[in-house]
C-alpha cells in the first residue's frame, strides 16, 4: 500500500513524501525546507531514494541542496527529477 504523509513545512505549507508500506525507500515532493524532510524520514525509519519537482520556485526547492548533502553523506545518490 503507497502511503502519502503530509509534512509541514514553513508557515502556511506542506510537502509531500511518498512511501510504500513495508519499505523504507521515500521520494519527497518539493522539498522547499530539508529539515522537515529529515524529521519525518528519520521518525518514519525512512530513506530518501527520490525526490520529484513540480516547479522551481524557492518553496519547493529550497531544502535539496542540503537533502543532496545529507544523502551523500550515507553514500546515497539520490536522483532529481522536474
Amino acid at each position: 500500500m503507497l502511503h502519502v504523509d503530509a509534512v509541514k513545512a514553513f508557515n502556511d505549507n506542506y510537502l509531500w513524501v511518498f512511501h510504500e508500506e513495508g519499505q523504507n525507500a521515500a521520494c519527497v515532493v518539493d522539498p522547499g525546507d530539508a529539515e522537515p524532510v529529515l524529521r519525518h524520514l528519520a521518525a518514519k525509519g525512512l530513506q530518501l531514494a527520490a525526490i520529484l519537482v513540480t516547479h522551481h520556485h524557492a518553496d519547493h526547492i529550497g531544502g535539496i541542496e542540503q537533502l543532496l548533502r545529507e544523502a551523500s553523506a550515507l553514500d546515497a545518490e539520490v536522483p532529481v527529477y522536474g
